[in-house]
């Protein structure tokens, strides 16, 4: 057993010890909780500042509180930059076609292009039953007769009639398989029907998930031209975001 002096220095020592570490150990504690990495842990920003879980093996992730989500993806702020009157205007509608919206969520293009085509119909497709109802719920308050919401699944969005246009909007980079769902996909369309893709560009911009999470065009127009489309048109229109138009190789 130690002299009472000597276990006194040597508490001394080790407490002066445990002093010097513990700010560091701290701050390294508190760094890993405030500063995640979108690679490791799966958590991004998105483009109305809200922290949702995006696996970075799996494209697809849950979107179950649509209250909570209506006012982020329905803020006014988002017009500015996603610009949704020029990206239907740039599509050219007669006002008779079938609209399918995949990921339509509740309801920010759906609702325009029902307003659009009074004489067709629009599909708003989710695999969130509670953005389904959401989205149906809206429509009915709001007297849109043309628009209904269907729950689809992740590797089938169960189209009710052939679409002259199936639109994406910041949701490509969620689906998995890519290749065999959209060769799939060409079953849905009208002979004439055409596959509208936006979403977020690579690169530092103030607005979507991180890079890592993005797609490039070329990517989308790879993939897309395995499954059986060739790119038909490019538009150039909005700051964040590639507006890409395709139509099936059988057309």
């Amino acid at each position: 057993m130690l002299p009472h002096t000597q276990m006194s220095t040597k508490l001394n020592a080790t407490t002066k010890l445990l002093i010097r570490l513990i700010p560091v150990s701290l701050v390294i504690f508190l760094s890993s909780c405030l500063f995640k990495v979108p690679g490791q842990y799966g958590f991004y920003q998105n483009q109305q500042g809200e922290t949702h879980n995006h696996s970075q093996q799996k494209g697809q992730h849950r979107f179950v509180d649509a209250e909570k989500w209506a006012k982020r993806f329905e803020n006014p702020e988002r017009d500015k930059w996603q610009k949704p009157d020029s990206v239907i205007a740039a599509l050219s509608l007669k006002g008779n076609e079938i609209v399918v919206d995949i990921g339509s969520a509740t309801g920010y293009f759906p609702i325009r292009f029902a307003k659009m085509v009074t004489d067709g119909k629009v599909y708003g497709i989710d695999i969130e039953e509670t953005m389904v109802d959401y989205l149906n719920d809206r429509a009915k308050q709001e007297g849109i007769l043309n628009l209904k919401s269907i729950l689809g699944k992740p590797d089938n969005p169960l189209i009710p009639e052939d679409a002259d246009i199936i639109f994406i909007c910041d949701t490509y980079h969620h689906i998995e398989n890519r290749v065999e769902y959209f060769s799939r996909l060409k079953n849905d369309f009208k002979p004439d029907g055409r596959l509208v893709i936006v979403d977020f560009v690579k690169g530092d911009i103030p607005v979507g998930p991180p890079d890592n999470m993005k797609l490039s065009e070329q990517v989308v127009i790879s993939e897309l031209s395995e499954a059986g489309y060739k790119l038909s048109q490019e538009v150039e229109l909005l700051p964040y975001q590639y507006f890409l138009i395709f139509r099936t190789n059988e057309q």
